[in-house]
């Protein structure tokens, strides 16, 4: 029987259509991502792709899955896949070209012994942009594909091709390549929320040219003998008052448009005012109120978070990246998370979300600057479960194309109930103990897919390295499409010590020089800048951020002091933030220009080039068949 065949047997999964662009709130309009993606769903992929014959392997520009148009993220796993040339292939030969093997030295009762390891298969690209780059098949999208699981051992234990072995199923790359799209983090839709700056220019160009209306009309009010002139010119006066500080940044910035359009329409009312003047302000309150509009819709949420979001930056913002298909084997096929579920539809899943704003460097250079990365469903799951129980299939469940395997088991535990009968009934007991081995695995397997027994809720990017992994290249992306120069992360010691002393955010941010708990070692995100760096030819390191905006040169300073707990033998934290900036002398706010060190901080960043434009690579480089030992250190223990 053909994958083909017991395809047209199964139910679909899905049945909404799906998008990788990304959406703006309420708005869902395309921000970021240049084209499509699929906009086909999980059973109807499948059957595209398997309509093509064997021999045409579909490949395509490096990391784009067989697509013309350019994904937003691509897998390097499908290249190597595509490698394997025509033809169909056992489940061994499958594992064998997505794996690799070594000899593994120990000692049993002190005497030497050998065992093959099963390890990560790396392989270089050897055309396109990233000719000469060595990437790994991560063992991560293995599993969110369902292609293949593997138990601490290296045994393969689940997905397609474990389904196919049992079977004896012989597949070609199109069928696996297949498999590698359908994974749910290829569906993810990114929802940013926060107004482009192209919007904040906008505004501020807006607000920039009433002011000049406002002088033209009170100049001439100002030196008329006509009757209530003086009225008019107070009215002026409050309008300039009124838009004196306003932009982007401005606090309650609605409330204060709404004044302001109430001010312009009490001095238009001015019976005094000769009807050109009232045009003038009539075309300025249009302008106002037309470039606030996009403003409006898209708010943020936690800007004000002081705890975990540092004050001083510019064009705020927080993405969300959600799965609208429904994961059925969770206890709530649907679920929003914790954070932004009033802005989200109910029918989706909150995978993690990132928070960006927008510093400088000394030299003017632009900045995205991570605040948070953060995902709320998957943050305890990750906190109870060590890498090999996450990703070894019994523990957490994932559903995405497991009718295919369901639909090979159910066949072939037909299959072997009729060998059975036979083998009984020619009492060959050796055949019946295998046969009852095999069929004790399938329905133990079978179980497992379909009863719910002490597990734990399935989503993609499980750990905190994978998502912030995905969110890093999110942003270098959209920073190389905006012309954003860094994307960097705020330290432990400029932000993250204000929740209090946790070991998980300090091994996850880092401090500026990029080491991470005590000081020491690599923290994830930094860790993550090198490697991308190094995959684009770029560099990451330290780099000076600014505390606030450059162009508004008085400061309200303020400090914060941080004790590091007894057991943790680091000095005090001393930082100084921007509470506020302006741009006009104000009590107890303090002048530093825009080359004033004092400006500025240290924070770990990525050097953003062109090539970044184009589809990043899914799941970070290391992510193989290696056992987490260090699995108490990775989160925040009260003991540590």
């Amino acid at each position: 029987m053909s994958l083909k065949s017991l395809l047209g047997l199964g139910k679909k999964l899905f049945g909404k259509k799906e998008s990788a662009v990304p959406t703006t709130g309420k708005q869902q309009k395309l921000l970021t991502y240049e084209g499509k993606g699929s906009q086909a769903t999980g059973q109807e992929l499948v059957e595209t792709e398997l309509r093509n014959p064997p021999v045409r392997l579909k490949k395509t520009k490096e990391l784009h899955m067989g697509d013309d148009i350019a994904p937003a993220f691509g897998s390097s796993t499908y290249d190597w896949i595509m490698r394997k040339g025509p033809g169909r292939y056992s489940a061994d030969e499958w594992v064998d070209h997505l794996t690799s093997t070594r000899n593994e030295t120990f000692k049993i009762f002190g005497k030497p012994a050998t065992r093959k390891v099963r390890d990560i298969k790396k392989f270089k690209y050897d055309r396109g942009p990233f000719a000469g780059k060595e990437v790994n098949i991560n063992k991560e999208e293995l599993f969110d594909s369902n292609l293949a699981i593997f138990n601490e051992a290296g045994d393969l234990t689940g997905g397609l091709l474990y389904a196919a072995k049992k079977f004896g199923l012989k597949l070609d790359g199109n069928q696996l390549g297949a498999m590698i799209k359908l994974n749910p983090i290829n569906r993810l839709k990114p929802i940013e929320l926060g107004v482009s700056e192209a919007s904040n220019e906008a505004f501020s160009t807006a607000i920039k040219t009433a002011r000049g209306k406002f002088k033209t009309i009170r100049d001439y009010y100002a030196n008329s003998v006509i009757r209530g002139s003086d009225e008019i010119v107070e009215g002026i006066d409050e309008l300039f008052y009124k838009t004196r500080d306003l932009g982007p940044g401005t606090t309650n910035v609605k409330n204060v448009v709404a004044a302001l359009s109430d001010d312009i329409k009490m001095v238009r009312n001015n019976p005094r005012m000769r009807p050109e003047d009232r045009k003038i302000l009539n075309e300025a309150l249009g302008d106002i109120q037309k470039s606030y509009a996009p403003m409006q819709n898209n708010r943020v949420f936690y800007k004000g978070e002081n705890s975990y979001t540092l004050q001083g930056g510019k064009n705020y913002k927080e993405t969300i990246f959600t799965l609208d298909d429904p994961i059925n084997t969770n206890l709530n096929p649907y679920n929003r998370g914790g954070h932004f579920s009033e802005v989200l539809p109910k029918e989706t899943n909150n995978i993690y979300h990132v928070r960006f704003d927008t510093r400088f460097t000394p030299d003017g250079k632009k900045v995205f600057m991570i605040n948070e990365i953060q995902s709320d469903v998957n943050q305890s799951i990750a906190k109870q479960l060590s890498k090999a129980q996450q990703l070894g299939g019994e523990k957490r469940i994932n559903p995405f194309q497991a009718d295919l395997e369901m639909k090979l088991l159910l066949t072939e535990r037909g299959t072997l109930l009729k060998k059975l009968d036979d083998a009984i009934k020619t009492q060959d007991s050796s055949r019946v103990d295998n046969i009852s081995r095999t069929l004790s695995d399938i329905n133990k397997k079978l179980k497992n897919m379909t009863v719910r027994e002490q597990r734990y809720d399935y989503f993609p990017m499980v750990e905190a390295d994978a998502y912030g992994d995905h969110a890093l290249k999110y942003l270098v992306q959209k920073a190389a499409r905006e012309g954003v120069d860094y994307v960097a992360v705020a330290p432990f010691n400029k932000l993250s010590f204000r929740q209090g002393y946790k070991a998980g955010n300090e091994r996850f941010y880092g401090y500026p020089d990029g080491k991470g708990i005590g000081k020491k070692g690599k923290a994830v995100m930094p860790d993550l800048m090198r490697k991308l760096a190094n995959f684009y030819n770029t560099s990451a390191g330290q780099t000076k951020l600014s505390l606030s905006d450059p162009k508004l040169p008085y400061k309200l300073i303020e400090k914060e002091t941080f004790k590091y707990p007894d057991r943790v033998k680091l000095k005090d934290i001393v930082s100084q933030f921007h509470a506020d900036a302006v741009k006009d002398p104000k009590k107890g706010y303090r002048l530093i220009l825009e080359n004033d060190p004092r400006l500025y901080f240290d924070a770990f960043a990525i050097k953003v080039t062109p090539a970044m434009r184009l589809t990043q690579k899914t799941y970070k480089s290391k992510g193989g068949l290696v056992v987490d030992i260090f699995k108490p250190l990775r989160y925040n223990r009260p003991w540590l």
